[in-house]
């Protein structure tokens, strides 16, 4: 019986692969622009923004990765201008590797003025079937030296007993996601640290280039991860809207809804998240009150529908702990809206008129969920304190001054 042949008529692997890929964004494209929000250009344009977004993470995420060369990388969705994926928090630097669970990694740095910082090591990336956390790093946890130096090894086997931190790999996991999170809590103090990864018994022979069928492979999975969150965000908005023909009708508009943790889904098992979708007019404002906090970490931030972090750079988008004025209760109390109220914590969601609003709690001792009261622009001092400091319009840019030097500083921009 002859051998048989390649058929001269059949797509290369990757060319198969590459048509499945864009077929799946057009059909994205077209699901979008028949969804009931496209009717609000504003929502529409953000949305298919987003899709052209995910196309960036989707080769940062699960084409580029060599799971022997590892490097800590700030990828596209946390970057200081635009908007991103996910709702990263704007006090965060968020690094992502990937390393294979069968090798020996060591991660070594220095901390400087490093206010606080997590590594969490998870099964996958979001969008790869259920993800799973395999591994917390608290840096409360890890001793430093002097100079501020710290290691972590992490690898199947335990490292001679020298005291250093080691975290274990499970060898059956190929691709574990490294998600290290550096906070920033006071941002004219706080620094980025020194932080590097290094394969202890890299293969000789481990590829730095891919034949062939594996960037096809690689290509397959980054189809899918903008499926699963293309089909994540349009399912968030479904079930939220319900049955109701637009969202600005749907009455659960302007309210915090309950708490929710994100381990599930790549996010750090220390959190908790407190959400709500606003909807404003110019001339109004949402007044947020929240009673005394203890946390390592907590703050207020704003993004679109599609889970795009609002600009925090040239806008005052997001108040975290340390930022806050306080009043003389412990409350926290706080404006979202389009213009400017003139009060120390405005939320300012940079001209997105519907959005959302997330509050987030780290290594907390209660997660209060805030009341929120719609007022008349010109009637927000009527329903805040007395003593609400004027913040005048100098001032306030000043204020996002500081803001703007401090988060490209941190970026390196």
């Amino acid at each position: 019986m002859a051998a048989s042949t390649p058929d001269a008529t059949a797509p290369a692997p990757t060319q198969a692969a590459w048509d499945r890929y864009a077929a799946t964004l057009r059909e994205q494209r077209e699901t979008l622009l028949a969804h009931r929000v496209a009717s609000d250009p504003q929502i529409r344009t953000q949305g298919l923004y987003a899709l052209h977004s995910q196309e960036a993470s989707a080769f940062d995420m699960y084409v580029e990765p060599r799971q022997q060369y590892p490097q800590f990388s700030l990828p596209v969705m946390p970057q200081p201008v635009g908007y991103s994926w996910g709702l990263p928090s704007p006090d965060f630097l968020s690094y992502i590797a990937f390393i294979d669970g069968a090798h020996t990694y060591r991660i070594y740095g220095k901390r400087s003025n490093n206010y606080w910082s997590t590594l969490q090591l998870f099964s996958s990336f979001w969008g790869e079937g259920k993800v799973s956390v395999l591994g917390h790093v608290d840096f409360d946890d890890i001793s430093t030296g002097k100079d501020g130096s710290f290691e972590i090894l992490l690898g199947p086997k335990p490292p001679a007993d020298d005291g250093r931190y080691w975290v274990k790999l499970d060898p059956a996991a190929a691709n574990i996601q490294l998600s290290l999170r550096e906070t920033f809590y006071d941002w004219q103090k706080d620094r980025r640290m020194d932080l590097h990864i290094e394969t202890l018994d890299r293969a000789r022979d481990a590829p730095l280039y891919f034949d062939e069928a594996e960037l096809a492979r690689r290509i397959d999975k980054a189809r899918r991860f903008v499926e699963y969150n293309f089909q994540y965000m349009i399912g968030a908005i479904d079930k939220f809207m319900g049955d109701y023909k637009s969202i600005h009708e749907v009455p659960y508009l302007n309210r915090f809804q309950g708490s929710d943790s994100a381990a599930g889904h790549g996010g750090n098992p220390l959190a908790v998240y407190i959400s709500m979708i606003y909807d404003l007019e110019p001339d109004e404002a949402l007044i947020i009150d929240m009673p005394p906090v203890e946390a390592r970490y907590w703050s207020f931030q704003t993004g679109t529908l599609w889970s795009q972090t609002t600009d925090f750079t040239y806008h005052q988008s997001s108040i975290n702990g340390a930022q806050a004025v306080l009043d003389s209760d412990a409350h926290f109390r706080a404006v979202l809206s389009l213009k400017d109220p003139g009060v120390p914590n405005w939320i300012d969601p940079a001209g997105i008129a519907t959005g959302m609003c997330v509050l987030r709690f780290y290594k907390f001792k209660e997660a209060p969920i805030p009341t929120v009261t719609k007022v008349a622009l010109d009637q927000v001092r009527k329903h805040l304190p007395g003593d609400t400091p004027v913040v005048t319009l100098p001032q306030r840019s000043a204020v996002v001054s500081a803001r703007r030097d401090a988060v490209l500083r941190r970026y390196g921009k």
